[in-house]
């Protein structure tokens, strides 16, 4: 598989979902196989410590010697599809495939931890934004930590019922699979893949559902000055076991370097000397 290598003008035949499906768990079990005998080797050698603690790291080496380098993976080999661009009838550049390699590695969390410490930010005591920005920034980041996965969760479900783009890296990358040899799976096995697809939307769904319903409670508390979740304000990690004089709950770190700082109340400006905070029990 070459960058500079087309197709004679003929269409090409798309992957069907089965046959992905079927490529990315063989690479998947081939990962697996290979960290066990990685970490098994480490162990023979008196070294007990888990120097992989996820995949991550060795799905990267194995894209390095097979995409990375211009041949198939295991599982496109098995399959007997390799990776396309069907439009233009080529192989994508290495460009497009690192991308795609990233994205579907790290995109989403990246793109989480992003957000997290934005978020650390701007519950950070230094912070200049006022009360009402802090909450609507607050607000704005959960909504969007919270709907990353879901949108992760409907794009999985469009690739059960239309087989195109593996992964949304994929799809924003524009790579796609086409089928060069070997034979079709049975067609039972798409309609239930679509099937499972139309299931997944509707997990969709009811999670935004879930989701818009917690949104709107909190915002209902806020603005009514109430705020009844037992997790830190500033963190919104670690339990709330620190109050106020006005009454408001943080945990004790947070609460402690904010006054450091400022000896207000995060929330309301009241002031708050650091030696009056209580640590409130059986929360």
């Amino acid at each position: 598989m070459t960058t500079n290598k087309k197709w004679p003008n003929r269409k090409l035949k798309c992957a069907s979902q089965a046959e992905i499906l079927r490529s990315h768990q063989r690479d998947d079990d081939f990962v697996k196989q290979l960290r066990e005998k990685l970490t098994e080797i480490l162990q023979n050698f008196g070294i007990h410590r888990t120097l992989f603690q996820s995949d991550i790291p060795l799905k990267l080496l194995y894209f390095i010697f097979t995409s990375g380098m211009g041949n198939q993976t295991l599982g496109e080999e098995y399959t007997g599809i390799v990776q396309a661009n069907l439009e233009a009838r080529k192989v994508p550049t290495l460009t497009v495939r690192v991308l795609a390699a990233i994205l579907e590695c790290f995109g989403e969390k990246m793109l989480l931890k992003l957000l997290g410490r934005l978020q650390v930010h701007v519950n950070h005591p230094h912070s200049e934004l006022t009360p009402r920005a802090t909450v609507f920034l607050n607000i704005l980041l959960s909504k969007l930590r919270t709907m990353i996965p879901i949108i992760v969760l409907f794009h999985k479900g469009i690739f059960y019922i239309y087989g195109r783009y593996y992964s949304l890296g994929k799809r924003i990358a524009g790579l796609d699979y086409a089928k060069v040899y070997g034979r079709r799976p049975v067609d039972t096995i798409s309609w239930g893949l679509r099937l499972l697809g139309v299931a997944t939307l509707v997990q969709c769904l009811l999670r935004t559902w879930q989701s818009s319903q917690m949104q709107d409670d909190t915002i209902t508390d806020v603005s009514n000055g109430k705020y009844i979740s037992h997790n830190c304000r500033l963190c919104l990690e670690a339990p709330a076991t620190t109050a106020t004089l006005c009454g408001h709950l943080f945990c004790w770190n947070c609460l402690s370097e904010w006054l450091r700082v400022k000896p207000q109340c995060p929330f309301c400006r009241e002031y708050v000397p650091p030696s009056r905070i209580i640590h409130v029990m059986n929360l």
